[in-house]
């Protein structure tokens, strides 16, 4: 029996969960020459290394559809996926917080980490083999159709969703019917790329604000993330070089495990104030530190990402204590 065909699926290898991940396949000939034929969806999905597909070890279920009007079979895997990607509350084993490192026994608050967290929960790699099963009329026994196997795309799926204004991409030529959306410019390469977050790039925050950044790093651009601080004319006190390594809770080589695939960096007042002297020293300097700008390096220190400035709330500005709320 022939091959399946994947006629759509989605466009980009890189998915929000909270988008529809749709599939249709064909097999004409099983369509038009068998017996209750059913497509049949063996979905893997790991945590680790990319799944290997002739082992059943990431296997999280079987799924079935029947042939449309159109002899095609249409599954949608949002529903399934997203129950196995979730926020990550805690800091991963090897970040640390006040200089302690962060392991079973002694686990942090992902928002309080001092430099870098590994995700544990955020990303996931998702692949499929689909198959055809048909009613052997010979012995009368339902059965997977030989040769009729096909894989899709490796896809790392993560915790993110999509809003109503986000741009839905086509593909053409013969992948016109895929569709998805473009998350380019959130894998950090070059000065316009942004972190994970719609939030504004300029931030305010009180002295003991803890907060983080999260990066998707599908790739080894990212080497170090650049601290310049500014006093209350706008006048650099210098800059503090945070290196992504194992030391700060990230790692030294960049390989394809789901837990390197995007970053948590502790960026606010009080993160920064759990490890940085020199932080510590132009809060209460002569000529205080009054806001700051974040930003990823590559290796020669070239900005690969847009800069988020952080301001510092003069405690005593309004009057009254102020109180961060989110």
């Amino acid at each position: 029996m022939a091959n399946s065909i994947i006629e759509q699926q989605p466009r980009y290898d890189q998915l929000p969960v909270g988008q529809e991940i749709i599939y249709v396949i064909s097999n004409d000939d099983a369509v038009a020459n068998q017996t209750k034929v059913k497509f049949v969806a063996e979905v893997h999905i790991s945590s680790g290394n990319p799944p290997v597909m002739s082992s059943t070890d990431d296997i999280i279920g079987t799924f079935k559809t029947t042939p449309n009007n159109a002899g095609v079979g249409i599954f949608d895997f949002r529903n399934i996926v997203e129950n196995y990607v979730k926020a990550d509350n805690m800091a991963a084993d090897g970040s640390a917080y006040k200089t302690a490192t962060t392991t079973a026994d002694t686990p942090h608050a992902l928002h309080l980490i001092d430099k870098f967290s590994k995700n544990n929960n955020v990303v996931r790699y998702l692949r499929i083999q689909f198959k055809v099963e048909y009613l052997n009329t010979t012995t009368n026994i339902v059965e997977l159709a030989a040769g009729t196997a096909v894989e899709s795309e490796l896809n790392s799926i993560f915790n993110g969703y999509l809003k109503y204004t986000d741009v839905l991409n086509l593909g053409s030529g013969p992948n016109a019917s895929d569709f998805g959306y473009n998350l380019a410019i959130f894998n950090l390469s070059g000065p316009t790329n942004r972190f994970l977050t719609n939030a504004s790039t300029t931030q305010y925050a009180n002295t003991e604000d803890y907060g983080t950044l999260s990066m998707l790093t599908p790739d080894n651009y990212l080497a170090k993330i650049i601290l310049t601080y500014y006093d209350s004319t706008g006048s650099s006190l210098g800059t503090e070089t945070v290196n992504k390594n194992g030391p700060t809770g990230a790692y030294g080589t960049w390989n394809v495990q789901a837990k390197r695939q995007m970053l948590h960096f502790g960026c606010f007042p009080g993160n920064l104030q759990n490890w940085s002297s020199t932080f510590q020293g132009l809060l209460v300097a002569a000529n205080p530190v009054t806001s700051y700008k974040v930003q990823a390096a590559s290796t020669t220190g070239a900005s690969i990402s847009q800069g988020y400035t952080i301001n510092i709330n003069c405690p005593n500005g309004k009057g009254y204590e102020s109180i961060r709320l989110t």
